[in-house]
């Protein structure tokens, strides 16, 4: 795997502007899912919009990128022509809810959980980096950032992705399985 992904993020003066180190995302839909991503100051700055279980795209500005996944690996691409990786994930070996992130030079690692809707990015050393929870149905997202880390953003966008999609997952797979009332 390509640990540093080759496109600066952001493109857009929109993203650039936006957000100062945390987001609120809503979401819209419920089997068009959308995210409504909004600022510190409560003004939309972007879109998230997922596509079934293995890709979304993320919109703002002029600014777009796809997210993907196949198997236990993740990308984000820039959308424009020749555009490459922003971002990279694996899941780690031997371990669940565990995620290691390459994002503009920088590695984090992550942990995830479905059940409580709380994903935990930190740097190497150990220092949280990001937070990102959600409320207990899946419909509203808090993510708290270093506004002064260029990767946080990406990260935090692919955070919001990979946990709302995996709990979606989880919720579908479980009424197919069990179905039965407790």
């Amino acid at each position: 795997m390509d640990q540093t992904p080759g496109t600066n993020f952001p493109r857009s003066r929109d993203l650039q502007k936006a957000p100062g180190g945390s987001f609120t995302a809503r979401l819209h839909g419920l089997l068009l899912a959308r995210f409504i991503l909004l600022g510190p100051d409560g003004g939309e700055f972007g879109k998230l919009r997922l596509h079934g279980a293995s890709k979304a795209r993320f919109e703002s500005g002029d600014y777009s990128a796809t997210l993907e996944t196949s198997g236990g690996r993740y990308r984000m691409l820039d959308f424009y022509p020749g555009g490459g990786e922003v971002l990279t994930a694996n899941t780690r070996r031997c371990s669940s809810g565990e995620l290691e992130i390459y994002c503009e030079g920088q590695t984090y690692g992550a942990r995830v959980s479905l059940l409580r809707n709380l994903a935990i990015a930190s740097y190497p050393g150990g220092e949280r980096a990001i937070r990102l929870s959600g409320s207990l149905t899946g419909r509203s997202y808090d993510a708290l950032f270093a506004a002064d880390d260029g990767g946080m953003l990406p990260v935090a966008i692919f955070l919001l992705w990979y946990l709302a999609t995996n709990r979606r997952r989880a919720y579908r797979v479980g009424r197919l399985a069990g179905g039965k009332k407790m």
